[in-house]
């Protein structure tokens, strides 16, 4: 073979390789562009069994076949005409950890690798999804039982009344039948004191005296011969403050003449009667010798109980539980007075109890191990309140009114270490990846304003509530974040 005859040869097996090496970037050209349209159906479809799945885990349908019927349906109206024919694979749920597990299958039928014989390419996509709340839910409720509590807030409706139906809405949103097993709730009824309850009068970590008598006193008898006789005056109202809250009180605008005038002698005798001092379940804060502030939760020596005439604390804390009767029904039985206890603010108090009731040792044992991550438990507190401190921490660490005069005026140096107190309990909560919502109705006062705000996780967890609506809607909103659904993949 001559030399021309060999160019013609390698001219051939050129163009046969060129041709070959052309094909092959044609069908990788291809299989390029089929790729991308695959991932982006492939995207779509996953995006649609997400919605689906959480939309229908949200509406908690009563059977699976509900479910699986709903997602279907919210599956074929998210992806609308639906060329790779997506449907519903595989569909679970399992009861005990409330995840749903969906499977979808599709197939997208190539543009171009049809040249070498690829017809489908079918894929899986693959939605997990944990139904109400955002893992385990311990949820301690601090809710404000102060007189200020009694004042009208909408029409014929106390204060107490409205946070009492806004504090059970929640209560129903959070503890479903079908999370049942998942969340758990406190109520921390809080005043000037709390009340632990009388069932733990014999816990370790609470310290009361045997309740005892003091026996009457002599009947004494006094002779009256004089009284008062009192004229003109003109009555009206003046401004007060009842429990950190303005209001109007009757008074003597101009005061009236006053004089004295005797009487025909008669004999006055008092009937003394037995002084009976019971424990009603009122304990004292807990006070650091050396620093004067309140013990943080989980103090090593036990509460004190207050032995009293009358009770002078709130209801019962009601500790976690997972019985939205016996939840509810602890939020039905809120009360701002007792006889003639009208209670007074201590915030901090309330504060330390809350997170007493969601600490895994004494004295509250119901809460689980705290996770760094607030994940499993997810440990919540819901603060309430309607004003600021009336009652405060003094010099000596213990809890006293601070105001005197009418209209009343706080004394300074009392108010600092107190809301010291109170920002060092919201501290300590945080610290443990507690989450904290604060809601303050109608707060007003700068001081307790900026610490209740400071007390909050952040901006979105604290709610200035205004009146009955607000304060209904931000326990509606609170309700719904604790209870959203999560997807697990």
């Amino acid at each position: 073979m001559g030399l021309p005859d060999f160019f013609r040869d390698r001219r051939g097996n050129t163009a046969v390789m060129f041709g070959l090496f052309f094909s092959i970037l044609i069908v990788s050209m291809a299989g390029a562009v089929d790729y991308s349209n695959v991932i982006s159906r492939r995207s779509k479809a996953q995006d649609a069994l997400d919605a689906a799945t959480l939309a229908v885990a949200v509406l908690r349908p009563a059977t699976v076949e509900q479910a699986q019927a709903a997602v279907k349906l919210r599956l074929d109206k998210e992806l609308g005409d639906n060329p790779d024919k997506v449907v519903i694979g595989q569909f679970n749920y399992d009861t005990k950890t409330r995840t749903y597990y969906v499977t979808a299958k599709g197939t997208y039928k190539p543009f171009l690798l049809g040249v070498v014989n690829i017809k489908e390419i079918p894929y899986e996509v693959i939605s997990e999804t944990i139904q109400a709340a955002n893992g385990t839910l311990e949820l301690a409720l601090v809710l404000d039982n102060t007189d200020s509590m009694g004042q009208i807030l909408n029409g014929s409706s106390t204060r107490l009344d409205v946070l009492k139906t806004a504090a059970t809405n929640l209560v129903n949103t959070v503890m479903t039948s079908a999370n049942k097993d998942y969340v758990k709730v406190a109520v921390v009824p809080y005043a000037d004191y709390v009340n632990v309850g009388l069932a733990n009068r014999s816990q370790s970590w609470v310290s009361v005296g045997a309740d005892y008598t003091v026996p009457a006193a002599a009947k004494t008898c006094t002779t009256i011969s004089t009284k008062q006789v009192c004229t003109g005056g003109v009555y009206g109202t003046c401004d007060s403050i009842k429990d950190g809250v303005p209001i109007k009180v009757g008074c003597w605008k101009t005061p009236q003449t006053c004089t004295t005038v005797n009487i025909t002698p008669y004999q006055s005798c008092n009937n003394p009667q037995p002084t009976y001092y019971k424990w009603y379940g009122c304990v004292r804060h807990q006070v650091d010798s050396k620093t004067k502030m309140l013990v943080l939760p989980d103090p090593l020596t036990a509460y004190t109980g207050v032995l009293e005439t009358a009770q002078k604390c709130p209801t019962a804390i009601q500790p976690l539980s997972n019985d939205k009767t016996v939840v509810t029904n602890s939020i039905k039985g809120l009360v701002n007075s007792i006889g003639s206890y009208k209670p007074d603010t201590f915030i901090p108090g309330g504060l330390h109890w809350g997170v007493n009731t969601l600490s895994p040792p004494a004295p509250f044992k119901e809460g689980m191990a705290y996770d760094s991550k607030n994940k499993e438990p997810k440990k919540v507190i819901v603060l309430m309140t309607d004003g600021a401190n009336t009652l405060y921490t003094n010099s000596s660490g213990q809890i006293v009114s601070a105001a005197t005069g009418s209209p009343p005026t706080i004394s300074s140096s009392l108010v600092a270490p107190t809301y010291t107190a109170q920002d060092n309990a919201c501290k300590y909560a945080k610290g443990k990846n507690i989450e904290v919502f604060v809601i303050g109705l109608g707060v007003t006062d700068p001081t307790a304003l900026s610490a209740l705000k400071s007390c909050a996780t952040d901006a979105q967890h604290y709610f200035d509530a205004q009146n009955a609506n607000d304060l209904i809607e931000a326990f509606e909103i609170i309700g719904g974040k604790l209870s959203v659904v999560r997807l697990m993949q």
